[in-house]
Order: structure tokens, then sequence, then C-alpha cells
């Protein structure tokens, strides 16, 4: 399923897949609610999602797909900045690809993410192999804990802010911090910026 909010770049993906006799797009959409119901009702086994839809951002939908569809996320788009990468991978894409790949790639990518296994960008793979051999990466519910941080929020803040008990926080802020190899929320704060999980436009300025 090709997920993508522009339609030319919906209808060149069809034109570029329907060369591969062994690939079948079964729908497409242009947000995420849309997504979602195509996604339901096809069952898609790859699902081609770019970063910025009509509705939201990708990576919600990637964190769907994975808690909610047996589906892998394949991740399609112009955006290689490190904050969406690590954004996408934490919300569980299996493959993160820039839109200037070479069709027999994508194709590849395609069948690999089918079968479970994992498909980058060249450009992008040295980062992303070491973020997931030392099992750093933030997850998307970590990325919120530490966004709100870096925008001055307290425990008791983030916690209303998400939905979540004071006690949770905690426990996010203690595998945030084992994860990018810190002891206190500003050392958090400043190595997500520096791994580019954030950027500096998010600190709060008193």
């Amino acid at each position: 399923m090709i997920v993508d909010d522009h339609t030319i770049v919906r209808r060149g993906l069809l034109g570029i897949l329907a060369k591969a006799p062994d690939l079948s797009v079964v729908g497409e959409a242009g947000g995420i609610g849309q997504a979602k119901q195509v996604i339901t009702a096809q069952l898609p086994d790859v699902v081609c999602c770019d970063l910025k839809l009509q509705d939201g951002d990708g990576s919600s939908l990637v964190a769907w797909i994975r808690d909610r569809t047996g589906a892998n996320a394949l991740v399609l788009t112009t955006y290689d900045e490190p904050a969406l990468v690590r954004s996408a991978l934490g919300a569980g894409a299996r493959g993160y690809l820039l839109k200037d790949v070479e069709e027999s790639l994508l194709f590849d990518a395609i069948r690999r993410v089918a079968s479970g296994q994992t498909y980058y960008a060249t450009a992008l793979s040295t980062r992303i192999s070491y973020d997931l051999a030392h099992d750093a990466l933030l997850t998307q519910r970590e990325l919120e804990v530490i966004k709100l941080a870096a925008a001055g929020a307290t425990n008791t803040g983030i916690g209303q802010a998400l939905g979540i008990g004071e006690p949770t926080v905690k426990t996010y802020f203690t595998r945030i911090f084992a994860k990018l190899g810190v002891s206190s929320r500003t050392q958090a704060v400043v190595a997500a910026i520096d791994r580019g999980y954030l950027d500096r436009s998010a600190l709060y300025h008193s």
C-alpha cells in the first residue's frame, strides 16, 4: 500500500511498482485517517509511507501499523534529518528510503520488509546500524517525554500531557538516560539535541 499526500507521487509509484510482477498495490491514501481505513480493509503486507501527510506525522501512522496490524512499514520520503529517521524507526518502521532511490532497490526493499527483514538507504545505514546495535533508538513515547522535558515540563506536567502517572514518567527517563548514556534531565536534553532527536528550537527559554 502507498501512503503519500501528493497524488502525483502516488501515481508515479503505481507506475513504477507495476513493473515488478511479484508486487501488487492493494490501496493508496493521502492521510492517516484514510490510510487506517484502507489498511484495515485490504490488509497489505507492506505500507510505503511518507512522513509528512495531510493530517499529521507519518511516524504516528507507523506506530499504529506496528501496534494494530500485521503489516510492516517502509518509510519512503525526501526527509533525511536524524530526528525524523530516529522517530520513524522508534515508531517501528522496518525500512527507511529516500525518494531518489533506484527502482530496483525499492523493489528489493519492499520484498525484504515484507519478509520481516530491515532495509535502509545506504546514506543512512551506518548511523542506523550503530543505534540498533547499541539498542540506542528512542521509542516514540520516549521522544515525546524528552521533547516535553526540553520544553520545560516537570514530571507531573509530562504525565498530565501524556496521560500517564508520574512513576511511569520516571521509568521513561531511566530508559532515556541509559540509551543516551547520561544521568540527568539536562544532560539527556543536550544529548538528544546532539544526536539529532531534537532541534534546539524545542528548548524552553525563560
